[in-house]
């Protein structure tokens, strides 16, 4: 029987019985028509019969996937899901709960019962107390598991693709700017840019302090996932990270402390100027200068706190830092740090040792202060700052040894504090008093006292005596307090003296002034009558061979390069007052063997190598015996100022950034050099300049001045002097085309007089020195940084004179003195400040006195009366002043044109 729609629909509207599977009819079709429904692929496997009714699934409430188990075993559920469940006692409705409501039964008969007992008793059973504490551990593991961090791993970071000056410039104007996104800034974070270069730059360009951070914090997440490799755990990384912190902490500070150097004063006059400019141009250009410091410094100080507050800088090296600073800085330098310090003394507060090294500092800046009239203000400040620390942390002055010096100088202080303020001092002051002296046996008879007083007092140490050196201090005293101990030998103390001046984490310019002092104390003891030249060069070598370098470690090469800079440093002031010969120290090397088979290989040794290719060689017999020694040892390939630390390229591309510079800045000086071997080829003389440091001066032909400076005409042969069209000119030289007519053309007429600066280049020549080669001069190799300013550049700037000129109808107008200096005031003020960078303090007062003698031009003399004025306790640690001011009053008095300049206020 066909079934057909109409037959369905009889069927369904009357009801019949045919719904089982077994009528006929009507229901066999319906059957028939429903069992070809069901025969559809996606309904075979559910085998749902024709007549058959699938019945609802009743719902049961699940935990999601992955929810624990409150309980291994037990049923006890899940954690934060209580679902019903059948025949619980809620549901069951019984009399008793319709009638009072349900309450549930206690899990104990008695819950107010302790169950201290039942407990007390199971755990004095080790096994079980053995259970307990590995169930806890369990737990405690479970719990670290889900809560700790999946990956130790450093955020993944866009790849670095940013190489180029020109791009990384561009990032940091973008920067700069808030208006560009900082995830745009990310994709194009550029290389090169860490520790202090990275602050330079921010400063420079005036980022905002928020987007400086957020820089700061890229940058060091960069230099982390290039130490990633080796933080295999998460402890790893930890400590990786708080190495990072740490270093990232002293390149700061080092920043701080350069800019702090930079602090303009009221006798700096070595800043570029025109060179007819007024009085009014200079003070204006000066006062600019203060105000881009004072820009600086502000940025650095907002930076400061910024980064403490975002926990970017090591609170303990911080601390430390700010305590030791306060005694090495000058007086001028200690006004600007003493807000520092008062902000941040709740956190030196925290440790006792710092607070009280901090204590120490103030006392002896207060007393040093109190003999100067002119530092009461400073004075009063002190006084004020350590009267607070003594009301807030009274237990740091319970010392009893230090407790007579405090107690004299928080009297003093409290004179010059407010009425409300000194009961409450007085009273604080009386229970340290006591409590300081029951420390010391308890109130001592007066008998006691007087023969305490009688007794002489032990000498200090010679580390101690050397620590409270300052620039203001007396050098003679010193000397005197060091020599005359009879327990110390003066071998031992001569030691002691060169540790001090290269003692590590010393401030930059501290270090300047602890080699300056110790050579002048090494000069004092041997200009005593028994004293010998051996002596002393044996104590300095002594000091050489057990001193330890810092870890040749990727981390430590910074501190490597710095310690070898600090002890080359030492080596050049004490043989500039004739305390230490080079040679000597060569021949000794050789004669011990240092460098010969295997004893090349020890540390020792090393350290030698590292000393004697970075200590500059100024004489040919020093530079022979050094090619010699490292000869000996197979390194006869390394170059000066190549060290385990410095590789060639980077001592060559110092060579060409430094030669570059200058060759910016001096750009008439050395065209005139190199126009010097042709007109004395002409003249039938010899030139006054080596050729060899002529033919290093060229440019390249590509306009950047290299290092070789071997391929001046593009196919490496030297340079033919006698033809004009090889030599370069001013314009060649400069960094910017320059518009006066003596800048295009060769130099082949001698001159007679300085070259004055075309108005429209001044803004390209008087620009001063850039950071990068400021950087460089203050922190490169001292070999490298001797062979570029003072055997390269000084014989130029002795030799940039008037030569024998005959006189004619074009010049007899000007009558000038041959060998008068053609150097004009903004040329004399990039040489100072040259040698000042280069710290060739020596070298600096011989210009000075050279230029006061050889000049014409007033400005300049004006200029080199400033600045020797300005550098007076310089010449003094020298030991030059008496010499010095013998020098310029005859240089004065035999010059009638400079009368009019008073010679006795230097």
């Amino acid at each position: 029987m066909s079934s057909t729609p109409a037959a369905i629909a009889t069927h369904n509207s009357g009801g019949g019985s045919g719904g089982a599977g077994t009528g006929t009819g009507a229901g066999g079709a319906s059957h028939s028509a429903k069992r070809g429904r069901t025969d559809r692929a996606g309904w075979r496997s559910s085998g749902i019969g024709a007549g058959d009714m699938q019945p609802l699934r009743k719902y049961t409430p699940t935990p999601t996937s992955g929810t624990a188990r409150l309980h291994s075993t037990q049923d006890y559920g899940y954690a934060d899901f209580y679902p019903a469940k059948a025949g619980q006692s809620e549901t069951q409705l019984t009399e008793r709960t319709i009638r009072y409501g349900y309450v549930d039964m206690p899990i104990v008969e008695n819950e107010h019962q302790s169950s201290h007992e039942v407990v007390y008793e199971r755990l004095q059973d080790a096994r079980v107390f053995q259970e307990l504490q590995s169930f806890a551990a369990n737990v405690a593991q479970k719990q670290n598991a889900r809560g700790g961090v999946a990956s130790t791993a450093l955020p993944r970071l866009p790849n670095r693709s940013v190489r180029s000056d020109e791009q990384r410039d561009d990032w940091l104007r973008a920067l700069a700017n808030p208006r560009v996104p900082l995830s745009v800034l990310v994709g194009r974070t550029p290389f090169g840019l860490r520790g202090e270069r990275l602050l330079d730059a921010l400063s420079q360009n005036h980022v905002p302090l928020q987007r400086a951070l957020w820089a700061i914090r890229l940058i060091g997440v960069y230099e982390m996932l290039g130490m990633q490799t080796r933080a295999p755990d998460h402890a790893s990384l930890r400590a990786l990270e708080s190495q990072f912190t740490v270093q990232w902490s002293k390149q700061f500070m080092q920043f701080v402390e350069r800019t702090l150097a930079a602090a303009p004063t009221n006798a700096d006059a070595t800043s570029a100027s025109p060179e007819a400019a007024p009085t009014s141009a200079s003070a204006s250009a000066s006062a600019s200068a203060s105000e881009t410091w004072a820009a600086n410094w502000s940025f650095c100080l907002a930076l400061f706190h910024a980064q403490y507050n975002h926990g970017l800088l090591d609170q303990r090296h911080m601390v430390s830092w700010l305590v030791g600073l306060l005694r090495q800085l000058p007086v001028d330098k200690c006004m600007l740090v003493l807000r520092l310090l008062v902000d941040y003394a709740p956190e030196i507060g925290k440790s006792r040792n710092p607070l009280r090294k901090l204590i120490g500092a103030i006392v002896f800046r207060i007393d040093h202060a109190a003999r100067y009239p002119a530092l009461q203000t400073f004075q009063a400040q002190l006084s004020r700052f350590l009267v607070s620390l003594f009301m807030a942390y009274p237990d740091a002055f319970v010392e009893p040894t230090t407790w007579s010096a405090y107690s004299t100088a928080l009297e003093n202080a409290g004179a010059m504090c407010e009425e409300s303020v000194r009961p409450a001092l007085r009273r604080l002051l009386g229970q340290v008093n006591m409590r300081n002296r029951s420390f010391a046996n308890l109130l001592p008879s007066p008998d006691a006292l007087a023969d305490a007083a009688a007794a002489p007092r032990p000498e200090a140490e010679p580390l101690s005596i050397l620590a409270s050196l300052s620039p203001d201090s007396d050098i003679e005293q010193a000397f005197a307090a060091l020599f005359k101990q009879p327990a110390v030998s003066s071998a031992h103390t001569l030691r002691l003296i060169c540790y001090w001046a290269v003692e590590d984490q010393i401030a930059v310019f501290t270090s300047q002034f602890r080699a300056l002092a110790a050579a002048r104390l090494c000069r004092m003891y041997l200009d005593q009558p028994d004293a010998l030249a051996s002596e002393v060069q044996g104590a300095v070598v002594g000091f050489l061979d057990i001193f330890a370098l810092p870890g040749a470690s990727s981390d430590a090469v910074d501190c490597r390069r710095q310690a070898v800079r600090r002890i080359c440093l030492l080596l050049e002031r004490l043989a500039d007052v004739g305390c230490f010969s080079i040679s000597r120290y060569l021949q000794l090397l050789t004669a011990r063997g240092d460098f010969f088979g295997t004893n090349a290989g020890s540390t020792r040794s090393q350290r030698h190598l590292e000393y004697v290719t970075s200590v500059p060689c100024r004489s040919a017999d020093e530079r022979s015996q050094r090619q010699m020694l490292l000869y000996d040892c197979g390194a006869s390939q390394i170059s000066p100022g190549c060290t385990a630390s410095y590789r060639r390229s980077e001592v060559d591309g110092i060579c060409a950034r430094l030669k570059a510079e200058i060759s910016a800045l001096l750009p008439f000086m050395l065209a005139y050099a190199c126009a010097a071997p042709m007109r004395a080829y002409e003249n039938d003389s010899k030139p006054a300049v080596a050729l060899d440091i002529v033919q290093w001066w060229m440019p390249e032909p590509s306009g950047l001045t290299g290092a070789s400076g071997t391929n001046s005409d593009g196919n490496g042969n030297l340079v033919d002097f006698s033809d004009p069209r090889l030599l370069p000119t001013a314009s060649r030289y400069s960094a910017a085309p320059l518009t006066s007519p003596l800048a295009h053309s060769v130099c082949t007429k001698d001159w007679i007089s300085p070259v004055t600066d075309h108005i429209d280049d001044l803004p390209v020549l008087n620009r001063g020195l850039s950071l990068e080669s400021s950087r460089l001069l203050a922190t490169g190799p001292r070999c490298v940084v001797d062979q570029v300013v003072n055997q390269r550049l000084m014989p130029l700037v002795y030799d940039y004179v008037v030569k024998e000129v005959k006189v004619g109808v074009d010049n007899w107008r000007v009558i000038t003195r041959p060998g008068t200096s053609l150097l004009n005031r903004r040329q004399a003020a990039v040489v100072i400040r040259l040698l000042v960078e280069a710290e060739y303090y020596g070298q600096l007062l011989d210009f000075l006195l050279w230029t006061l003698n050889h000049t014409t031009v007033a400005q300049v003399q004006a200029l080199v009366h400033r600045t020797l004025r300005q550098f007076t306790p310089v010449w003094k640690l020298l030991g030059r002043l008496p010499s010095a001011v013998i020098e310029v009053t005859k240089a004065y008095e035999s010059s009638s044109s400079r009368g009019s300049s008073d010679s006795f206020d230097f």
